[in-house]
């Protein structure tokens, strides 16, 4: 049973605290659930069995009925599944949240977002539309930890129910008062108005891939933005700085920010940078990809399951010329003097991949020359090693060719060493040998070579 609290959470928590110290021979302590990287791991763990600290927004339904009213049922509960109260009255923490309706229309790849606010810049006098989050909207309890929000904003008169429509939502818990920070979650529904068919959202980079270097993608302070899913509800084309003027659309902005440095803009002089809330200007000038920046499969990986992973091989406008921003598609400045008015012609010249590389294709133009397949390559193979045995010096037979096949030989080699170490259980010390002089070589790149040095008389 619930009882509404009216006293401090202090106080509450030391009543908690004292029925739960006087019962130690009936439960034992929890054991540690949290990261390194959370206060929680190194909480009080009976402050941790109270609070329970952690946020999980589950999207149950959603709906926008013909005059453009636009609902979302949604769940609140902690990381083990008790339903949390939004206001923190009954549960730890107040949660606050933010709420997003957008549409991928017809013909498009991209969300439009249907909750937006005009923002006017300070510094250039200029305004632009932004997708935001819903402002206004009324909250009905359905049951404890169950909502139903009701937005403010309405979808437009004519709006399409036959497109793909997303709902997302971002909250954070505020558990300051316990000293466990603040948790933060976000969650993301796709649905198409009339149900006649099934939603197909954008899906082209898993939060995943980015976290293999974010680690815990989380932007725009303690709001609870966290998944690319809900990056890209906002991050669109229709949403610009208006005081730089650069666009913030996600395809777009995250090339720039990853090429950083290497951007033929900044290498001219002009700094990337977008102003955000409050005149913070963030300058990613200076920015150092840590891999090669024509590795695109790096961000785009093909095996994380998302459904338009290849979208990266058909090449536009936005995307090209976010990295090549010293490109004009209208008059063809260095793009061969060749003027584009869209994307319908790209492809043709630009397709996914070409017989050679190094070409105008989208995998040849991003060909790393170390990784190219048609340089000759070195290809080693240890064939068998003979005479192996305690106190004596083995004899080694491996073949040094290219990736043809073809013979590579002693004179041709900057560099070449064989190793031997011993035992399995730590190789704690080796002997290094270069063969080159010393072995037999057949035209067709087999080496014969004796070691020099003997396996130690008393190796097991």
């Amino acid at each position: 049973m619930r009882v509404p609290f009216r006293t401090s959470w202090a106080f509450r928590l030391a009543l908690v605290l004292t029925v739960v110290l006087g019962s130690l021979a009936l439960i034992s302590a929890p054991g540690p659930e949290y990261t390194v990287h959370q206060k929680a791991f190194y909480a009080d763990p009976w402050v941790v069995a109270f609070v329970r600290p952690g946020l999980t927004i589950t999207i149950q339904s959603a709906s926008i009925t013909s005059d453009g009213t636009i609902k979302v049922t949604f769940k609140l509960t902690d990381p083990k599944g008790l339903p949390l109260d939004r206001l923190g009255v009954t549960t730890p923490g107040a949660v606050s949240l933010g709420f997003i309706a957008a549409y991928i229309p017809t013909g498009k790849t991209q969300y439009v977002a249907y909750t937006t606010r005009t923002v006017t810049s300070s510094i250039t006098g200029n305004s632009a539309v932004q997708a935001a989050n819903d402002s206004g909207g009324t909250y009905q309890l359905v049951e404890d930890g169950t909502y139903t929000y009701t937005f403010k904003t309405k979808a437009p008169s004519g709006f399409s129910a036959f497109v793909t429509h997303a709902i997302g939502i971002y909250g954070n818990r505020d558990l300051e008062e316990f000293d466990l920070g603040v948790d933060l979650a976000d969650a993301v529904y796709n649905f198409v108005p009339n149900g006649s068919v099934a939603a197909v959202p954008r899906d082209i980079i898993k939060t995943a891939t980015c976290n293999k270097c974010h680690q815990n993608l989380s932007a725009h302070g303690e709001t609870g933005r966290k998944s690319m899913e809900m990056c890209i509800l906002c991050h669109t084309p229709q949403t610009s700085d208006p005081d730089t003027g650069n666009t913030v659309d996600m395809v777009a902005m995250t090339h720039k920010i990853h090429m950083g440095e290497e951007l033929p803009s900044v290498q001219a002089g002009t700094p990337y940078q977008i102003i955000g809330f409050g005149g913070s200007v963030h300058d990613y000038s200076n920015v150092v990809f840590p891999a090669d920046t024509r590795n695109c499969t790096f961000c785009h990986e093909q095996d994380t399951g998302a459904a338009q992973a290849t979208a990266y091989l058909k090449p536009n406008m936005d995307a090209c010329g976010a990295c090549h921003d010293n490109v004009n598609f209208a008059t063809g400045q260095n793009h061969a003097n060749l003027p584009q008015i869209s994307n319908n012609q790209c492809a043709y010249c630009h397709q996914p991949e070409g017989e050679l590389e190094f070409d105008l294709s989208i995998r040849g133009a991003h060909t790393i020359p170390t990784f190219s397949r048609d340089l000759p390559g070195t290809v080693f193979n240890l064939v068998k090693v003979e005479n192996a045995a305690a106190g004596s010096k083995p004899t080694v037979t491996f073949t040094v060719r290219d990736k043809a096949g073809v013979a590579i030989l002693p004179s041709q080699l900057s560099r070449l060493s064989l190793l031997m170490a011993g035992p399995t259980s730590d190789y704690p010390s080796y002997v290094r040998e270069d063969p080159r002089s010393a072995a037999q070589v057949s035209a067709d790149g087999t080496y014969i070579y004796t070691m020099q040095n003997a396996i130690p008389a008393g190796a097991k």
